[in-house]
């Protein structure tokens, strides 16, 4: 009965990390063997979605990083990135978001929905990917980057009517 009620929610949840349905698929199927393993851990005087949200994510970092070697990307590197606003990107409709964010690399997307979605601070997302809290910074700046440019190449109108 669980898997019932929660799949449509966990699923949704996995497609913000997975590039395929079958990746999405495997991170869900792995958060639920994880919920049923440790059910006596949940304590029911709280909410269940919070709960089962934090070991889907913890799912996909751990799936990310036992298939590091299969998502092309950029090395790790410190680096700065000057960071700005973009206008455009923050506009965008959820289902939109999700079709640019399938465009990029691995770690920015990861770094970009920990970030942004999940409202992880970059020293909570540096602990988690292993990277220093500067490199986190650099990886959601190119992140923005990247999408911003994707927007105005797909939406070159609609941009410019944002601007």
């Amino acid at each position: 009965m669980l898997y019932e009620l929660y799949y449509a929610y966990g699923i949704g949840i996995c497609y913000c990390y997975a590039y395929s349905r079958e990746d999405a698929l495997e991170i869900l199927n792995d958060s639920f063997m994880k919920v049923f393993d440790h059910i006596g851990q949940y304590d029911p005087s709280r909410p269940f979605k919070p709960w089962f949200r934090r070991i889907i994510v913890n799912k996909a970092i751990d799936y990310y990083r036992r298939n590091l070697k299969k998502f092309p990307g950029e090395p790790l590197e410190e680096g700065t990135v000057e960071v700005y606003q973009a206008e455009g990107v923050d506009q965008l409709e959820m289902e939109d978001l999700k079709q640019l964010l399938d465009q990029l690399p691995e770690l920015h997307r990861m770094v970009f929905n920990l970030y942004e979605i999940e409202g992880y601070a970059h020293d909570e997302i540096a602990g988690m990917l292993g990277v220093s809290v500067g490199t986190s910074r650099s990886y959601l700046a190119r992140a923005k980057e990247k999408l911003r440019a994707k927007y105005k190449a797909l939406y070159k109108d609609d941009y410019e009517q944002i601007i």
